[in-house]
């Protein structure tokens, strides 16, 4: 039998690569360099070709979001309009028709009737041709056009015709014309013009494909089964992935099915349904296990009585290849066949499998199989999947513990058993984000038999999930309500769920003063001993007198819970609470205490799951580990542990985002997406009482506003997030009110400073205390105002927190440039420009910029790009040169030429504020 063979080997440890696109950066390069011809007048084509599914859209969409200062057009083929002529030319042309009248009258009536805005006679197909071209580069008179035609074999012949009749003669008009077509249909009509051909991934990026998709931790076995039958094609590598995580469970639950008529009419699954009774239960066989482990489907195959013919019959038809793993020949076929099969047959499939696994380390895949292989209650094979339960969550993390357990209490028989694992079902289910299945199991729970102390947890559970569906005023008080309950019945328990009411309370924003947050806090210091060395006594303690007694009194003691959760020897229940530790260190501007506590220790890197942890949003310790990464510039390492959090991107319009993406953009200067989506976020977290996201989303705002001097914007956002007294977000928040308001003449309101002020007296960190010498600066005159930026940047040069450094270097420029001491001036803002640039913080790097012009510093035209982040060509260009590698060797691994590299090496230097490549190792790190 032959094997699928794979070029390279699966690497030992997630490698993230530049998101949006894994694996394109040449791809992108060129996308990138083809614009930039454009724009100076290079008419041009290109056709994007591939299989589906491999990212042509996601080229043209990276080609739309890079297309600045371009008027883009849109158009996306349909197969139902494929003959319809000139359907295609209507979707295109619809966004610049007031362009129109700028033709010939013949033109005109030609492209109008042809498009369907008057009647009359079907036009003269060169006159509909010479009218979209005149029409095209009229547009592009005033900006350059980008013309994007993804799915272009389905578009009709006429405007396939037309368009390559306009690209063939558009000669110098700043145009573009890219064509997403999938390479097994044929569109004769482009032949001729320029073809990019895309290749599946590479291994090590389908990985990470795999990963930023994925909804929590995969068995490493089912994520080499799923990379082998997706064959480097990324929406099979998504789809793979496609549900939640206790759906996917590491591997164990039920493939998913998919109806829709791409997948039911795939030759392959047409294929399969033609195949002998043998040949398709061995298919289904193998297709429910979920590891294509050959020995096990060998054993499955013998105790159903299957021979070898199957088999080679399946590879015979490219169902099946057989090798290291059983792997399909379709990444679509396993759920298929799994959803055509009857109950019967799962069930004997299933049963075959679980007599395959008979020892080894295998056995809790043996106790899923032989669950599925019952249709009945069987309190036997209910105690295997509790017992299995723990090595479950080892491979695939708490949401394959769910999975187990859920089924577990689906197949008990005894009532009170039935009761206590649908209980700890819903637990499991909770904490890996199902909160629908977890009220499920918990209603299940409630109709056991009479049990006081099983209710009570119940009650808890049921708070719980409330509040994480949402965080309102209701939630904390129903955590509260269940807490004292629990303490009848077990006293430690009580203390962790009053622990998390407390938290409930803090995150979800009413300030100390709201009407019951002090009495959640009174409540929760009473559980904890006085004195006692416990973390989560400390813990309790710590933030209830941060909420009774205010920042500073309570920066004591938050210190010591803090110190004390960054020991190894913690046990269970407190690591469960290291992620409210970490925000409590960033709340006392703990640089070092907040990295340590962001980092997962070997315990959770064994859990493999965030959303594990008690009271905590899913994804929360790599949500603080991406928020100090924004803090020390490296914006790369945020980007890449907010994927790995599981987090969605701006730009997608799904769920909240977690508070690093939101100020990542900021910082990023990202103006486009955040005033898209700032309203929306904004408007979301009030109706969910979700004062966490609100306040980053206000803090996001004023930051964006402060990089780009819209001082007046600025001050409404941020006066709110400090106004909500929210951990670490509202300190962070007070820098950015303080500059506003004495930009805006408002230095009598010094209320936030006072704030401020007290947490970096309390906590005395060289963080606190050099954001709060920036703050009086500001406030000050001469010569104290120099003292105080002084001490500020002697301050921040101690710490990793690359942003407040360069932005109290800033304004320290910004001051002397009006003391009019140009030549002082210079020296402190090319400092912050050169930080906020090489790190990719734009507004502010353009802001520096803009000071050091009118300093009279002498700067080329080109760096008048010194605010922007590198482009992906650029940085590409950048981390081959600071590799060693020269200009033609760049060349052709880009498909540039060694003068083009040149170019843009320059490019690099002026942004980078360095001057030449061997500086480069300065300023690119690795993230």
């Amino acid at each position: 039998m032959t094997s699928f063979l794979r070029d390279t080997e699966p690497p030992s440890e997630p490698q993230l690569a530049v998101p949006r696109l894994y694996g394109r950066t040449a791809e992108c390069a060129r996308m990138d360099q083809l614009l930039q011809d454009a724009s100076t007048g290079r008419a041009t084509a290109l056709r994007v070709l591939g299989e589906r599914g491999i990212g042509k859209s996601s080229i043209l969409d990276h080609v739309a979001r890079r297309a600045d200062g371009y008027r883009v057009l849109r158009a996306r083929g349909v197969a139902d309009e494929r003959n319809l002529p000139y359907a295609g030319l209507h979707l295109l042309c619809a966004p610049v028709l007031e362009e129109l009248e700028r033709l010939e009258p013949a033109q005109q009536a030609a492209l109008s009737t042809a498009i369907g805005l008057s009647g009359g006679e079907p036009p003269d197909r060169l006159l509909v041709s010479v009218a979209v071209l005149n029409l095209l580069t009229a547009v592009a008179e005033h900006q350059p056009v980008c013309c994007l035609v993804d799915d272009a074999h389905w578009l009709d012949t006429a405007s396939l015709l037309i368009l390559a009749f306009v690209v063939r003669r558009a000669e110098r008009s700043p145009l573009l014309v890219v064509f997403g077509e999938c390479d097994r249909q044929d569109v004769p009509e482009l032949d001729g013009l320029p073809e990019m051909r895309l290749e599946a991934l590479p291994w090590r990026d389908a990985h990470s494909v795999l990963l930023a998709g994925a909804p929590g931790k995969i068995d490493s076995a089912v994520t080499e089964r799923i990379l082998l039958e997706a064959r480097g094609n990324p929406r099979a590598l998504l789809e793979a992935v496609d549900g939640t995580a206790a759906e996917l469970a590491g591997g164990y639950a039920i493939p998913a099915s998919r109806p829709d008529s791409r997948h039911r009419d795939h030759d392959c699954i047409r294929r399969a349904r033609r195949l002998p009774a043998d040949a398709r239960q061995l298919l289904l066989t193998i297709a429910a296990e979920p590891t294509g482990d050959p020995a096990v489907a060998s054993r499955a195959a013998t105790w159903l009585g299957v021979d070898a013919h199957a088999a080679e019959l399946l590879e015979a038809e490219s169902l099946l290849t057989f090798g290291p793993r059983v792997v399909f020949g379709c990444a679509t076929l396993r759920a298929a066949v799994y959803a055509d099969a009857t109950p019967p047959e799962i069930r004997l499939a299933h049963r075959a499998l679980a007599e395959a696994i008979t020892s080894g380390p295998d056995l809790d895949r043996r106790a899923w199989h032989l669950a599925l292989s019952t249709s009945g209650l069987d309190d036997r094979i209910a105690a295997d999947l509790e017992r299995s339960a723990a090595a479950a969550q080892a491979r695939g993390g708490i949401a394959a513990r769910a999975a187990f357990l859920e089924r577990a209490a689906l197949v008990t028989a005894d009532p009170a058993a039935r009761a206590r694992r649908a209980l700890a079902a819903a637990d499991a289910l909770r904490a890996a984000g199902s909160l629908d299945a977890a009220r499920h199991l918990l209603s299940i729970a409630a109709s056991g038999p009479p049990d006081p102390a099983r209710e009570a947890y119940i009650e808890f559970q049921r708070a719980r999930i409330e509040f994480a569906t949402r965080r309102d005023d209701a939630g904390p008080q129903l955590l509260l309500a269940a807490a004292r309950r629990l303490r009848a019945y077990s006293p430690g328990l009580a203390r962790g769920a009053h622990l998390e009411a407390l938290a409930a309370v803090m995150l979800s924003g009413r300030g100390p003063a709201a009407p019951g947050v002090r009495d959640v806090a009174r409540a929760a210091r009473a559980t904890a001993t006085e004195g006692s060395p416990d973390p989560i006594d400390l813990l309790i303690s710590a933030l209830a007198a941060r909420v009774l007694d205010g920042p500073g009194p309570a920066a004591d003691v938050l210190r010591r819970a803090v110190t004390t959760f960054g020991a190894d020897s913690l046990d269970s229940s407190a690591r469960g609470w290291r992620w409210l530790a970490g925000w409590a260190a960033a709340d006392g501007w703990n640089e070092d205490a907040w990295a340590a506590l962001s980092t997962p220790d070997r315990h959770e890197r064994r859990d493999g799951n965030g959303a594990g942890y008690e009271g905590s949003p899913p994804g929360h310790p790599l949500a603080g580990a991406a928020l100090l990464a924004v803090f020390r510039g490296r914006f790369q390492a945020a980007q890449d542990a907010i994927t790995r959090g599981g987090t969605r991107a701006l730009g997608t319009g799904s769920a909240l985002p977690n508070p690093a993406l939101l100020l990542l953009a900021a910082w990023q200067g990202n103006q486009d997406v955040l005033r898209s989506e700032l309203p929306t976020v904004c408007e979301q977290a009030r109706q969910r009482g979700d004062s966490l996201t609100l306040t980053a989303a206000q803090l996001a705002e004023a930051v964006l506003h402060n990089g780009a001097g819209h001082y007046e914007q600025t001050l409404a956002a941020a006066r709110e997030a400090v106004e909500a007294d929210q951990l670490a977000l509202s300190g962070w928040a007070c820098i950015e009110f303080i500059e506003a308001a004495t930009r805006c003449g408002q230095r009598d309101d010094a209320a936030a400073l006072a704030r401020l002020g007290d947490r970096a007296d309390a906590t005395a960190t060289q963080w606190a205390l050099g954001v709060r010498a920036t703050a009086q600066a500001l406030l000050s005159d001469v010569p104290v105002a120099e003292q105080l930026y002084q001490e500020a940047i002697d301050r921040l040069s101690d710490t990793g927190i690359r942003i407040h450094l360069a932005r109290a270097q800033l304004l320290y420029g910004e001051w002397l440039r009006r003391q009019n001491r140009r030549v002082d001036a210079r020296v402190a803002l090319r400092a912050a420009q050169q930080t906020f640039a090489a790190i990719g913080a734009e507004g502010f790097a353009a802001r520096a910029h803009a000071e050091l012009l009118a300093t009279g510093e002498r700067v080329g035209r080109r760096s008048l790009e010194t605010g922007r982040q590198l482009t992906t060509q650029e940085s590409r260009i950048g981390y081959l040169a600071r590799d060693g590698l020269s200009n033609s060797e760049i060349g052709a691994r880009l498909f540039l030429s060694p003068r083009t590299v040149e170019y843009h090496l320059h490019k690099v230097f002026a942004k980078l504020g360095i001057t030449s490549r061997t500086e480069l190792h300065l300023v690119l790190q690795t993230a």
